[in-house]
This record gives C-alpha cells, sequence and structure tokens, in this order.
C-alpha cells in the first residue's frame, strides 16, 4: 500500500475527469479530418523553414495508428505510437486514482530518478529528427514539406535529388 495522503475531494473528480477527457481525445482522433496540407499556424520552426520539427506529423501518424494503419504511422512519425500508448497510460492512470482516492505511486520520486535522463531523450529525438528531414526532402514524406519556403526550396533542389 502506498503510504500516500489521500486526495482533497475535489482532486479525486479533476484526475477522473482529465482522465476521461484524455481517453475521449484519443477516441475522437480517428474522426478529425486532417487534410493532407499544413496550415502556416501549426509550426513555428514549421512556418520559418518549410522543414518538419521532430514532431511534424505526429497528429497524423496517431490518427493512422488508432485507425490501426501501423505502416503509415510509423511512416509519417514513430513518435506518435509510444506517445498514444502513453496517454492511454496517463489516462487510465488518473482514473484509477481519482476512483482510488490515492496515488498508485510516489510520482515525485520517479521523476527525480528518471529526471536525469531528459538531455539523452533529448539526444534520441534530435537523431531521430534528421531522417525526418531526409525523408521529407527525398518525397517519402513529401506532405511534411512546404516546398514554397525558400528554405526548404532551396534544401529541396540540393540535397532531395541525390541518391541514397
Amino acid at each position: 500500500m502506498s503510504a500516500e495522503p489521500p486526495f482533497l475531494p475535489g482532486g479525486r473528480s479533476v484526475r477522473i475527469l482529465v482522465g476521461v477527457a484524455l481517453l475521449a481525445f484519443l477516441a475522437l482522433l480517428p474522426l478529425l479530418p486532417l487534410g493532407g496540407g499544413w496550415s502556416p499556424t501549426s509550426c513555428t520552426f514549421y512556418t520559418l523553414t518549410g522543414l518538419p520539427c521532430p514532431l511534424c506529423g505526429g497528429t497524423r501518424a496517431a490518427k493512422a495508428f488508432l485507425q490501426g494503419d501501423l505502416p503509415d504511422a510509423i511512416r509519417l512519425n514513430a513518435l506518435a505510437i509510444p506517445a498514444v500508448i502513453a496517454i492511454a497510460t496517463v489516462a487510465a492512470i488518473m482514473i484509477i486514482e481519482g476512483l482510488r482516492g490515492r496515488p498508485l505511486h510516489p510520482w515525485q520520486a520517479l521523476v527525480q530518478r528518471y529526471g536525469r535522463f531528459l538531455p539523452w531523450l533529448l539526444l534520441v529525438l534530435i537523431i531521430w529528427w534528421i531522417p525526418q528531414i531526409i525523408g521529407a526532402l527525398r518525397g517519402s514524406k513529401a506532405e511534411l514539406l512546404d516546398s514554397r519556403n525558400p528554405i526548404a526550396a532551396f534544401l529541396q533542389r540540393h540535397a532531395g535529388n541525390q541518391n541514397p
């Protein structure tokens, strides 16, 4: 049993509501009409460069994953798969904790213990980004590229036409 103190009465309902909202978001995501194009306000990095950021394609990849299209989800952005699983897990934990009235685990201790891995996680994210950009420039992920942007157009002309 956890030695954590019980939640305040409002804390229980907030956890349940947030958990249910996260699950509802995941349930409704496959129903969202996501176009092939991008809105200019979707991502600051994308707006400035026309290139995908490390998370670009994540919403469409999550939608594909939730619809059961694993190959397309991996092609668009494989990081969406663990993100969807993490969101569902967090939602379930929040609902269980809300119903139970107590935390399942002393979360602060986990954050302190594993927080030191955050710089390594960011490094992996940056390394992951390289194939995303290459795929966008070479055409396998063309929907992640705005070739109207001068930076993206320049890079596409000079790097996108080379053979792998």
